[in-house]
């Protein structure tokens, strides 16, 4: 995993296991407001939302953090979001401020059709690379490719995804020591949307509408694609690294 998703992981991830303290909306964080100095490996959770209050880091945070991108993973630690299509925003930085206004105010509608036009060229290229490889035509088929995929990229972004809505936001700050090095604190604040499941496969429907299914290769990718999108969980980031690893977790998912 990405070096940033593997700190964090290992800070939160680990703060699972100290503790009992439970919460009435997420149980078992373990990470506790007001608790000794934590240094679980090489990351320092130095502060979080809710910790003057004595409250716990959330499960599905540390599920992120962890790079668990998969909606029904985060479904069973957030039940209000069963049913939906979910969605979800993560940024970076030194200022708290400006990565909850980055997370916060970004144009959810429009990095939605980005992420999905995003994921569908990764997915078309893996499984047409796949495919030419074993027809061993690798030229022919690497420009098949790049075209399948520039239509999969303007047919999503053509169609701007409406009614999203915000349904959890976390920030963290913590730094990561390595050797005598201790990098300066980050925040990460993460956002949780979700639409209703309907009207989404209706917008995706239409979003797909110019995708070519004349042949039956076609038609089986962009079932394969469709499937993709509506059924995982799509992340955008201002770290390409974590946007990356989102991406390959839904072109890899079965």
């Amino acid at each position: 995993m990405k070096k940033r998703i593997a700190g964090i992981c290992a800070a939160l991830a680990l703060t699972a296991f100290v503790g009992c303290g439970t919460t009435s909306t997420v149980k078992g964080s373990g990470l506790k407001g007001k608790a000794p100095k934590m240094n679980p490996g090489k990351t320092v959770i130095i502060d979080y939302q809710g910790s003057e209050l004595g409250g716990e880091i959330p499960q599905w945070v540390i599920e992120l953090a962890n790079g668990n991108y998969g909606e029904t993973a985060l479904a069973r630690v957030m039940p209000d979001i069963k049913g939906k299509k979910t969605f979800v925003t993560i940024g970076y930085g030194d200022n708290l401020d400006f990565v909850r206004q980055w997370t916060d105010l970004v144009d959810v509608e429009t990095e939605v059709a980005s992420t999905l036009s995003r994921v569908a060229a990764k997915a078309v290229q893996a499984s047409m690379t796949g495919s030419g490889a074993k027809e061993g035509n690798a030229r022919a088929d690497a420009t098949k490719t790049e075209q399948t995929m520039d239509m999969y990229r303007t047919s999503l972004t053509s169609v701007r995804f409406s009614g999203l809505e915000k349904t959890a936001q976390y920030w963290t700050l913590s730094q990561v020591t390595r050797g005598k090095e201790t990098s300066d604190p980050q925040y990460a604040y993460y956002a949780v949307w979700t639409i209703d499941k309907d009207l989404f496969d209706k917008q995706l429907e239409a979003a797909m509408k110019n995708v070519d299914e004349t042949s039956t290769e076609e038609k089986a990718l962009k079932d394969m694609v469709r499937q993709k999108l509506a059924s995982e969980l799509s992340v955008a980031s201002n770290d390409s690294t974590v946007a990356d690893a989102a991406d390959e977790y839904i072109v890899y998912a079965e």
